[in-house]
Protein backbone atom coordinates (compact mmCIF):
# COMPACT_ATOMS: atom_id res chain seq x y z
CA UNK A 1 0.00 0.00 0.00
CA UNK A 2 1.71 3.24 -1.09
CA UNK A 3 1.60 6.29 1.14
CA UNK A 4 2.78 8.66 -1.63
CA UNK A 5 5.40 10.25 0.60
CA UNK A 6 8.46 11.62 -1.15
CA UNK A 7 11.52 10.32 0.70
CA UNK A 8 14.41 12.82 0.78
CA UNK A 9 17.51 11.58 -1.11
CA UNK A 10 19.57 11.49 2.08
CA UNK A 11 17.05 9.08 3.65
CA UNK A 12 16.60 6.81 0.65
CA UNK A 13 17.48 3.24 1.50
CA UNK A 14 17.91 3.94 5.22
CA UNK A 15 15.88 2.30 7.96
CA UNK A 16 13.71 4.87 9.72
CA UNK A 17 10.85 4.82 12.17
CA UNK A 18 8.48 4.17 9.24
CA UNK A 19 10.69 1.98 7.05
CA UNK A 20 11.73 -1.11 8.97
CA UNK A 21 13.75 -4.14 7.99
CA UNK A 22 11.70 -7.30 7.59
CA UNK A 23 11.39 -9.17 10.88
CA UNK A 24 13.36 -12.36 11.19
CA UNK A 25 10.34 -14.22 12.57
CA UNK A 26 7.41 -12.77 10.61
CA UNK A 27 4.88 -15.13 12.17
CA UNK A 28 5.71 -13.93 15.68
CA UNK A 29 6.99 -10.38 15.21
CA UNK A 30 4.78 -7.36 14.68
CA UNK A 31 6.09 -5.14 11.89
CA UNK A 32 4.08 -1.97 12.39
CA UNK A 33 4.30 0.83 9.87
CA UNK A 34 5.10 3.98 11.80
CA UNK A 35 6.62 2.29 14.83
CA UNK A 36 5.02 1.31 18.12
CA UNK A 37 2.10 2.93 19.93
CA UNK A 38 0.06 1.73 22.90
CA UNK A 39 -3.21 0.08 21.88
CA UNK A 40 -6.20 2.37 22.17
CA UNK A 41 -8.16 -0.63 23.38
CA UNK A 42 -6.57 -0.48 26.84
CA UNK A 43 -9.13 2.22 27.66
CA UNK A 44 -12.21 0.06 27.06
CA UNK A 45 -14.26 -1.70 29.66
CA UNK A 46 -14.38 -5.48 29.42
CA UNK A 47 -17.81 -5.74 27.79
CA UNK A 48 -16.93 -3.21 25.08
CA UNK A 49 -13.67 -5.03 24.38
CA UNK A 50 -15.47 -8.35 23.96
CA UNK A 51 -17.91 -6.72 21.53
CA UNK A 52 -14.93 -5.36 19.62
CA UNK A 53 -13.39 -8.82 19.40
CA UNK A 54 -16.71 -10.33 18.30
CA UNK A 55 -17.31 -7.82 15.52
CA UNK A 56 -13.90 -8.77 14.08
CA UNK A 57 -14.80 -12.45 14.40
CA UNK A 58 -11.69 -12.94 16.57
CA UNK A 59 -9.45 -12.82 13.50
CA UNK A 60 -6.27 -11.99 15.37
CA UNK A 61 -3.00 -12.68 13.64
CA UNK A 62 -0.41 -14.59 15.60
CA UNK A 63 1.94 -11.63 15.79
CA UNK A 64 -0.75 -9.55 17.59
CA UNK A 65 -1.56 -12.15 20.24
CA UNK A 66 1.00 -10.94 22.86
CA UNK A 67 -0.28 -7.35 22.72
CA UNK A 68 -3.89 -8.56 22.71
CA UNK A 69 -3.36 -10.74 25.78
CA UNK A 70 -1.81 -7.76 27.58
CA UNK A 71 -5.21 -6.06 27.33
CA UNK A 72 -6.62 -8.54 29.83
CA UNK A 73 -4.10 -7.44 32.44
CA UNK A 74 -5.58 -3.94 32.49
CA UNK A 75 -9.04 -3.70 30.89
CA UNK A 76 -10.96 -5.29 33.82
CA UNK A 77 -9.62 -2.55 36.08
CA UNK A 78 -11.35 0.11 33.98
CA UNK A 79 -14.72 -1.01 35.35
CA UNK A 80 -13.52 -0.97 38.95
CA UNK A 81 -12.02 2.50 38.54
CA UNK A 82 -15.16 3.66 36.70
CA UNK A 83 -17.35 2.71 39.66
CA UNK A 84 -15.01 4.45 42.10
CA UNK A 85 -14.77 7.56 39.92
CA UNK A 86 -18.53 7.79 39.45
CA UNK A 87 -19.15 7.31 43.16
CA UNK A 88 -16.98 10.34 43.82
CA UNK A 89 -17.72 12.65 40.89
CA UNK A 90 -21.04 11.72 39.27
CA UNK A 91 -23.34 14.02 41.26
CA UNK A 92 -21.01 16.97 40.84
CA UNK A 93 -20.64 16.37 37.11
CA UNK A 94 -24.37 16.00 36.48
CA UNK A 95 -25.18 19.12 38.52
CA UNK A 96 -22.52 21.23 36.82
CA UNK A 97 -23.93 24.26 34.96
CA UNK A 98 -22.60 24.22 31.40
CA UNK A 99 -22.30 27.98 31.15
CA UNK A 100 -18.95 28.12 29.32
CA UNK A 101 -19.60 27.29 25.64
CA UNK A 102 -16.89 25.18 23.95
CA UNK A 103 -14.80 26.03 20.93
CA UNK A 104 -14.86 23.37 18.21
CA UNK A 105 -11.88 23.02 15.88
CA UNK A 106 -13.18 21.28 12.75
CA UNK A 107 -12.06 20.44 9.23
CA UNK A 108 -10.92 17.31 7.46
CA UNK A 109 -8.03 15.32 8.87
CA UNK A 110 -4.58 16.74 7.99
CA UNK A 111 -5.86 20.26 7.36
CA UNK A 112 -3.95 21.68 10.32
CA UNK A 113 -6.54 21.05 13.04
CA UNK A 114 -3.92 19.58 15.40
CA UNK A 115 -1.68 22.62 14.95
CA UNK A 116 -4.58 24.97 15.67
CA UNK A 117 -5.68 22.89 18.67
CA UNK A 118 -2.13 23.00 20.04
CA UNK A 119 -2.06 26.79 19.78
CA UNK A 120 -5.37 27.08 21.62
CA UNK A 121 -4.08 24.65 24.26
CA UNK A 122 -1.35 26.98 25.54
CA UNK A 123 -3.87 29.72 26.36
CA UNK A 124 -4.06 29.71 30.18
CA UNK A 125 -7.71 30.74 30.00
CA UNK A 126 -8.78 27.68 28.00
CA UNK A 127 -8.68 23.90 28.52
CA UNK A 128 -8.73 20.82 26.29
CA UNK A 129 -9.24 17.05 26.50
CA UNK A 130 -5.88 15.42 27.14
CA UNK A 131 -4.69 12.19 25.57
CA UNK A 132 -5.08 10.41 28.91
CA UNK A 133 -8.65 11.66 29.30
CA UNK A 134 -9.58 10.50 25.80
CA UNK A 135 -7.87 7.11 26.12
CA UNK A 136 -9.24 6.44 29.62
CA UNK A 137 -12.55 8.34 29.73
CA UNK A 138 -14.22 6.06 32.28
CA UNK A 139 -12.14 7.14 35.24
CA UNK A 140 -9.83 10.07 34.38
CA UNK A 141 -11.38 12.37 37.02
CA UNK A 142 -10.07 9.91 39.62
CA UNK A 143 -6.85 8.61 38.08
CA UNK A 144 -5.33 11.41 35.98
CA UNK A 145 -2.18 12.67 37.63
CA UNK A 146 -1.38 9.19 38.93
CA UNK A 147 -1.78 6.38 36.39
CA UNK A 148 -0.72 8.56 33.46
CA UNK A 149 2.68 9.05 35.09
CA UNK A 150 3.13 5.29 35.28
CA UNK A 151 1.84 4.52 31.78
CA UNK A 152 3.72 7.27 29.95
CA UNK A 153 6.60 4.84 29.39
CA UNK A 154 4.33 3.05 26.89
CA UNK A 155 4.10 6.07 24.60
CA UNK A 156 6.56 6.91 21.79
CA UNK A 157 8.06 10.37 21.62
CA UNK A 158 6.24 11.20 18.38
CA UNK A 159 3.08 10.17 16.56
CA UNK A 160 3.40 7.28 14.10
CA UNK A 161 2.09 9.35 11.17
CA UNK A 162 4.28 12.47 11.61
CA UNK A 163 6.77 14.24 13.87
CA UNK A 164 4.24 15.75 16.29
CA UNK A 165 5.18 15.05 19.96
CA UNK A 166 3.09 12.57 21.96
CA UNK A 167 2.22 12.71 25.64
CA UNK A 168 -0.68 11.88 27.93
CA UNK A 169 -0.94 15.56 28.84
CA UNK A 170 -1.18 16.78 25.24
CA UNK A 171 -4.41 17.80 23.44
CA UNK A 172 -6.37 14.95 21.89
CA UNK A 173 -9.51 14.24 19.88
CA UNK A 174 -12.55 13.43 22.00
CA UNK A 175 -13.51 10.92 19.30
CA UNK A 176 -11.09 8.47 20.90
CA UNK A 177 -12.95 8.89 24.17
CA UNK A 178 -16.22 8.07 22.41
CA UNK A 179 -14.63 4.95 20.95
CA UNK A 180 -13.42 3.85 24.40
CA UNK A 181 -16.96 4.40 25.71
CA UNK A 182 -18.16 1.86 23.13
CA UNK A 183 -19.95 4.38 20.90
CA UNK A 184 -20.12 4.23 17.12
CA UNK A 185 -17.30 5.95 15.27
CA UNK A 186 -15.42 5.43 11.99
CA UNK A 187 -12.31 5.07 14.17
CA UNK A 188 -13.39 1.53 15.06
CA UNK A 189 -11.90 0.60 11.67
CA UNK A 190 -8.52 0.75 13.42
CA UNK A 191 -9.22 -2.58 15.11
CA UNK A 192 -9.94 -4.77 12.08
CA UNK A 193 -8.66 -2.97 8.96
CA UNK A 194 -8.58 -6.14 6.85
CA UNK A 195 -12.38 -6.15 7.05
CA UNK A 196 -12.59 -2.68 5.51
CA UNK A 197 -14.30 0.49 6.75
CA UNK A 198 -16.63 0.21 9.75
CA UNK A 199 -19.22 2.55 11.29
CA UNK A 200 -18.86 5.09 8.49
CA UNK A 201 -22.44 6.23 9.09
CA UNK A 202 -21.32 7.67 12.42
CA UNK A 203 -19.40 10.32 10.52
CA UNK A 204 -22.64 12.27 10.13
CA UNK A 205 -25.30 9.93 11.61
CA UNK A 206 -27.00 9.53 8.23
CA UNK A 207 -28.32 5.97 8.31
CA UNK A 208 -28.05 5.79 12.12
CA UNK A 209 -31.29 5.23 14.03
CA UNK A 210 -32.63 7.98 16.27
CA UNK A 211 -32.18 5.73 19.30
CA UNK A 212 -28.52 5.09 18.45
CA UNK A 213 -27.94 8.79 17.79
CA UNK A 214 -29.48 9.72 21.16
CA UNK A 215 -27.31 7.11 22.88
CA UNK A 216 -24.23 8.62 21.22
CA UNK A 217 -25.26 12.17 22.18
CA UNK A 218 -25.91 11.11 25.79
CA UNK A 219 -22.46 9.50 25.97
CA UNK A 220 -20.86 12.61 24.49
CA UNK A 221 -22.49 14.82 27.12
CA UNK A 222 -21.49 12.36 29.87
CA UNK A 223 -17.88 12.69 28.76
CA UNK A 224 -18.10 16.44 28.21
CA UNK A 225 -19.52 17.07 31.70
CA UNK A 226 -16.62 15.26 33.32
CA UNK A 227 -14.12 17.18 31.20
CA UNK A 228 -15.79 20.43 32.23
CA UNK A 229 -15.72 19.40 35.88
CA UNK A 230 -12.06 18.43 35.66
CA UNK A 231 -10.86 21.64 33.99
CA UNK A 232 -13.26 24.38 35.05
CA UNK A 233 -12.49 26.44 31.93
CA UNK A 234 -13.97 26.76 28.42
CA UNK A 235 -13.03 23.63 26.49
CA UNK A 236 -11.47 23.55 23.04
CA UNK A 237 -12.64 20.34 21.38
CA UNK A 238 -11.05 18.96 18.22
CA UNK A 239 -12.41 16.08 16.18
CA UNK A 240 -12.36 16.42 12.37
CA UNK A 241 -15.55 14.36 12.01
CA UNK A 242 -17.45 17.05 13.93
CA UNK A 243 -17.51 19.11 10.73
CA UNK A 244 -20.14 16.62 9.54
CA UNK A 245 -22.13 16.66 12.81
CA UNK A 246 -23.31 20.25 12.96
CA UNK A 247 -26.99 19.29 13.18
CA UNK A 248 -26.29 17.52 16.46
CA UNK A 249 -23.63 19.81 17.89
CA UNK A 250 -25.58 23.02 17.35
CA UNK A 251 -28.44 21.48 19.35
CA UNK A 252 -26.19 20.28 22.16
CA UNK A 253 -24.18 23.52 22.29
CA UNK A 254 -26.23 26.39 20.79
CA UNK A 255 -23.65 29.02 21.87
CA UNK A 256 -20.51 27.14 20.79
CA UNK A 257 -17.86 28.72 18.58
CA UNK A 258 -16.34 26.97 15.56
CA UNK A 259 -13.10 27.31 13.60
CA UNK A 260 -13.04 25.45 10.28
CA UNK A 261 -9.78 24.79 8.44
CA UNK A 262 -9.50 24.04 4.72
CA UNK A 263 -6.38 22.90 2.84
CA UNK A 264 -5.37 22.02 -0.70
CA UNK A 265 -6.85 18.53 -1.19
CA UNK A 266 -3.78 17.41 -3.16
CA UNK A 267 -1.90 17.82 0.12
CA UNK A 268 -4.67 16.54 2.37
CA UNK A 269 -5.44 13.34 0.48
CA UNK A 270 -2.00 11.64 0.56
CA UNK A 271 -1.35 12.85 4.09
CA UNK A 272 -4.61 11.24 5.21
CA UNK A 273 -3.70 8.01 3.42
CA UNK A 274 -0.46 7.93 5.39
CA UNK A 275 -2.28 8.77 8.62
CA UNK A 276 -4.69 5.84 8.32
CA UNK A 277 -2.03 3.49 7.01
CA UNK A 278 0.07 4.19 10.12
CA UNK A 279 -2.76 4.00 12.66
CA UNK A 280 -4.40 0.93 11.13
CA UNK A 281 -1.03 -0.78 11.37
CA UNK A 282 -0.14 0.21 14.93
CA UNK A 283 -3.68 -0.37 16.27
CA UNK A 284 -4.78 -3.35 14.22
CA UNK A 285 -5.61 -6.58 16.00
CA UNK A 286 -4.42 -8.25 12.83
CA UNK A 287 -1.30 -7.10 11.07
CA UNK A 288 -0.28 -6.23 8.39
CA UNK A 289 -3.60 -4.52 7.70
CA UNK A 290 -3.80 -5.18 3.89
CA UNK A 291 -5.31 -1.86 2.89
CA UNK A 292 -4.67 -1.89 -0.86
CA UNK A 293 -8.22 -2.85 -1.96
CA UNK A 294 -10.00 0.02 -0.24
CA UNK A 295 -7.96 2.75 1.46
CA UNK A 296 -7.63 5.28 -1.40
CA UNK A 297 -11.33 5.14 -2.24
CA UNK A 298 -12.29 5.31 1.44
CA UNK A 299 -10.22 8.45 2.06
CA UNK A 300 -11.67 10.17 -0.97
CA UNK A 301 -15.25 9.15 -0.17
CA UNK A 302 -15.00 10.35 3.44
CA UNK A 303 -13.36 13.60 2.34
CA UNK A 304 -16.22 14.32 -0.06
CA UNK A 305 -18.87 13.26 2.44
CA UNK A 306 -17.49 15.37 5.29
CA UNK A 307 -17.15 18.50 3.19
CA UNK A 308 -20.61 18.06 1.65
CA UNK A 309 -22.16 17.66 5.11
CA UNK A 310 -20.37 20.76 6.32
CA UNK A 311 -21.59 22.84 3.38
CA UNK A 312 -25.12 21.58 3.91
CA UNK A 313 -25.27 22.48 7.60
CA UNK A 314 -22.86 25.34 8.27
CA UNK A 315 -25.77 27.79 8.07
CA UNK A 316 -26.87 26.41 11.44
CA UNK A 317 -23.94 28.23 13.07
CA UNK A 318 -24.52 31.96 13.68
CA UNK A 319 -22.16 34.06 11.57
CA UNK A 320 -20.41 35.52 14.60
CA UNK A 321 -19.70 32.01 15.88
CA UNK A 322 -17.85 30.63 12.85
CA UNK A 323 -14.43 31.40 11.38
CA UNK A 324 -13.26 29.68 8.21
CA UNK A 325 -9.66 29.90 7.08
CA UNK A 326 -7.24 28.15 4.79
CA UNK A 327 -4.28 26.33 6.27
CA UNK A 328 -1.96 27.93 3.73
CA UNK A 329 -2.96 31.39 4.97
CA UNK A 330 -2.96 30.36 8.62
CA UNK A 331 0.66 29.14 8.68
CA UNK A 332 2.00 32.30 7.03
CA UNK A 333 1.43 34.18 10.28
CA UNK A 334 -0.13 31.96 12.98
CA UNK A 335 -0.10 34.67 15.65
CA UNK A 336 -1.93 37.17 13.45
CA UNK A 337 -4.40 34.44 12.49
CA UNK A 338 -5.03 33.53 16.13
CA UNK A 339 -5.51 37.18 17.05
CA UNK A 340 -8.11 37.47 14.30
CA UNK A 341 -9.88 34.29 15.45
CA UNK A 342 -10.10 35.60 19.02
CA UNK A 343 -11.45 38.91 17.80
CA UNK A 344 -14.04 37.50 15.42
CA UNK A 345 -15.31 34.89 17.88
CA UNK A 346 -15.17 37.27 20.85
CA UNK A 347 -12.79 35.02 22.81
CA UNK A 348 -11.25 36.90 25.71
CA UNK A 349 -7.63 36.80 26.85
CA UNK A 350 -5.52 36.86 23.70
CA UNK A 351 -3.02 39.21 25.38
CA UNK A 352 -2.34 36.48 27.94
CA UNK A 353 -2.22 33.76 25.28
CA UNK A 354 0.12 35.45 22.80
CA UNK A 355 3.40 34.88 24.66
CA UNK A 356 2.74 31.13 25.25
CA UNK A 357 1.73 30.79 21.59
CA UNK A 358 4.97 32.41 20.45
CA UNK A 359 6.94 30.11 22.75
CA UNK A 360 5.11 27.09 21.32
CA UNK A 361 5.91 28.17 17.76
CA UNK A 362 9.58 28.68 18.64
CA UNK A 363 9.76 25.18 20.12
CA UNK A 364 8.19 23.75 16.95
CA UNK A 365 10.36 25.74 14.55
CA UNK A 366 12.23 22.62 13.39
CA UNK A 367 9.08 20.60 12.73
CA UNK A 368 9.39 18.76 9.42
CA UNK A 369 6.51 18.68 6.96
CA UNK A 370 6.31 15.64 4.69
CA UNK A 371 6.13 15.97 0.91
CA UNK A 372 3.95 13.82 -1.31
CA UNK A 373 3.51 13.02 -4.98
CA UNK A 374 0.36 11.39 -6.33
CA UNK A 375 0.16 9.46 -9.59
CA UNK A 376 -1.37 11.66 -12.29
CA UNK A 377 -4.46 9.50 -12.66
CA UNK A 378 -5.18 9.60 -8.93
CA UNK A 379 -4.49 13.31 -8.80
CA UNK A 380 -7.12 13.93 -11.48
CA UNK A 381 -9.57 11.71 -9.60
CA UNK A 382 -9.15 13.72 -6.41
CA UNK A 383 -9.55 17.03 -8.24
CA UNK A 384 -12.69 15.89 -10.04
CA UNK A 385 -14.35 14.42 -6.93
CA UNK A 386 -13.64 17.47 -4.77
CA UNK A 387 -14.43 20.15 -7.35
CA UNK A 388 -16.94 22.04 -5.13
CA UNK A 389 -14.46 22.16 -2.24
CA UNK A 390 -11.62 23.28 -4.51
CA UNK A 391 -13.64 26.10 -5.99
CA UNK A 392 -15.22 27.18 -2.71
CA UNK A 393 -11.89 27.66 -0.95
CA UNK A 394 -9.93 29.03 -3.88
CA UNK A 395 -7.67 26.10 -4.75
CA UNK A 396 -8.50 25.94 -8.45
CA UNK A 397 -5.32 27.67 -9.65
CA UNK A 398 -3.12 25.56 -7.36
CA UNK A 399 -4.57 22.22 -8.42
CA UNK A 400 -4.55 23.13 -12.12
CA UNK A 401 -0.87 24.09 -11.81
CA UNK A 402 -0.18 20.76 -10.11
CA UNK A 403 -1.92 18.88 -12.90
CA UNK A 404 0.02 20.75 -15.59
CA UNK A 405 3.31 20.15 -13.78
CA UNK A 406 2.65 16.43 -13.72
CA UNK A 407 1.73 16.43 -17.39
CA UNK A 408 5.01 18.12 -18.31
CA UNK A 409 6.99 15.73 -16.14
CA UNK A 410 5.62 12.57 -17.79
CA UNK A 411 4.38 11.50 -21.16
CA UNK A 412 0.60 11.51 -21.45
CA UNK A 413 -1.03 8.46 -19.88
CA UNK A 414 -3.14 6.19 -22.04
CA UNK A 415 -6.86 6.72 -21.55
Amino acid sequence: MPDYEVVPPDEAGKLTRRRRAKPRLPSLTIERYGGRLIYFWFGMRFGALMKLFHRGRYRFTLNCIPDTLALFLWVPWNSVLYWLSEAKYRKRAEALPLDQPPIFVIGHWRTGTTFLHDLFSVDPNLAYPTTYECFFPHHFPLTEGHLDRVMKVLLPKKRPQDDVPVGFDRPQEEEFGMMMLGQGTPYITHAWPRLGPADSDYLDFKGVSEAAKKKWADAYMWFYRRLALKHGKPLVMKTPANAARLKLLTKLFPDARYVYLARNPLSVFPSTVKLWRALYSVQGLHNPPRLDPWLDDYVLDMFARLTEDYEEDRHLIPKNRLVELRYEDFVKDPIASMRDIYRRLDIEGFDQAEAPMRAFLAARSEHKVSRYELPARLKRKVVERLKPYIDRFGYRDAVEAALRAKTRARAPEPS
